[in-house]
């Protein structure tokens, strides 16, 4: 069982609504992960902008959502780099990867496929943090992020849709969660 967990959350490319948004067409533009304890105490981080190559230029959209300019990716390593600096990051330390619901799990899948090259982050077990917290406080899937955490009182700091920031505010719920729970929900991917 895992010691540590790396909460981990994602940005992608995207488009207005109503424009064609599905896995296949994204593609990861920043990581951000948090190695806490299962109380969701900080011990380290990482983060990184990622180059997409399918869609290189941002949309308007996509820029206003995230608040990532197009610098910040022309600049950033390609995603294979930006996955090899993550396994080193958690590299040599027993943990698992949570993420808040499937999205960010599914995307990274998907990426890995699309270059096929294998990531030792993704080897590990995966822990959907949505789906534990729901079982803990039986609230209903379509419970977003700022609605479990004003249930417990405690506000969104920092801007949204950053992936660093939503990963750290993602960890604030861990506390709330029997560890127990937290175990039963780690799945192999």
């Amino acid at each position: 069982m895992s010691d540590l967990i790396a909460v981990c959350d994602l940005e992608a490319t995207c488009w207005e609504d109503g424009e064609t948004q599905t896995i296949d067409r994204m593609e990861v533009i920043e990581i951000g992960c948090l190695l806490t304890d299962f109380e969701g105490h900080l011990i380290d981080e990482f983060a990184s902008f990622v180059r997409p190559v399918q869609n290189p230029i941002l949309t308007d959209f996509c820029t206003k959502l995230t608040m990532i300019r197009q610098e910040d990716v022309d600049n950033a390593p390609l995603f294979c780099d930006a996955m090899k600096a993550l396994d080193i990051w958690a590299g040599g330390r027993n943990i698992c990867w949570a993420s808040w619901g499937k999205f960010d799990c599914k995307l990274l899948l998907n990426e890995q496929k699309r270059y096929g090259e294998e990531f030792q982050f993704l080897q590990v077990p995966h822990l959907n943090i949505k789906d534990a917290w729901r079982r803990s406080t039986r609230h209903s899937r379509n419970t977003d992020l700022y609605q479990a955490l004003a249930f417990h009182g405690l506000e969104f700091d920092g801007v949204p849709h950053r992936a660093l920031t939503d990963a750290k505010n993602t960890a604030k719920l861990l506390p709330f969660i029997p560890r127990a729970n937290i175990v039963r929900e780690m799945r192999a991917i």
